[in-house]
């Protein structure tokens, strides 16, 4: 993929160097005098990276820094000093910069270090699967349900109840926690069972998991 970097320095050699050091890459150098200039030229070029140099005419190096990172396009920022230039380090902080190198500079450590300024911002970010998150949310429930019932059970004897008291038995009750564990399980992909099965979870969902697990390899041996 091509990109595209704004070079902002006063001195021609720098701008000379740096265009020659990216001329077999597919990155595009543009080069600019002076901060005023870049920022006249940022608007419509928008591009992937900038170069700065900290002294410089117009706005600094730093400025420019800023300008960038508050704007709507925040790009990385690499600022350039000289060997024997003072050089503030929190300013170059403050003002959000990915960076500096010290001219002069090897071409091959600037055209290193862009690419993987680059490669980090273009680095895609990885979504979770939804049917893992889905999965593990619905265990970690009913795990929560399970540590709400792990004290002794009380038996009550129905007859020690008064009639007041006494509900009717409702046929229509909803799955017990076994039964909704086992629905839950079964529409399971087998590469997420197999990711969670070794997870923390009550005894009573490893072993439906288990056994999950047990049937789905049966079902691939016979075919």
């Amino acid at each position: 993929m091509a990109h595209t970097i704004l070079l902002a320095d006063d001195s021609i050699t720098i701008r000379k160097v740096v265009e020659l050091s990216f001329h077999d890459t597919d990155i595009r150098v543009e080069s600019v005098s002076s901060g005023q200039e870049a920022v006249d030229r940022l608007p419509e070029m928008k591009p992937d990276l900038v170069l700065a140099d900290v002294f410089m005419p117009g706005p600094s190096g730093y400025d420019l820094c800023r300008m960038i990172k508050e704007s709507d396009n925040p790009v990385p920022v690499l600022l350039l000093r000289g060997a024997f230039e003072p050089f503030d380090d929190g300013r170059a902080e403050a003002c959000g910069s990915d960076g500096f190198l010290v001219k002069p500079f090897e071409a091959r450590a600037l055209v290193e270090t862009v690419t993987e300024l680059l490669q980090r911002e273009i680095e895609p970010v990885v979504e979770p699967d939804r049917e893992h998150v889905e999965a593990e949310a619905l265990l970690d429930d009913l795990a929560d349900e399970a540590a709400f019932s792990d004290g002794p059970a009380v038996e009550l004897d129905v007859a020690d109840l008064p009639p007041e008291e006494i509900a009717p038995q409702d046929n229509s009750a909803p799955d017990t926690g076994e039964e909704a564990i086992r629905k839950a399980v079964a529409s399971m992909s087998e590469d997420i069972i197999r990711e969670i099965a070794w997870e923390v979870v009550p005894e009573l969902a490893e072993a439906l998991i288990r056994e999950r697990i047990r049937q789905l390899e049966r079902e691939e041996s016979e075919t």
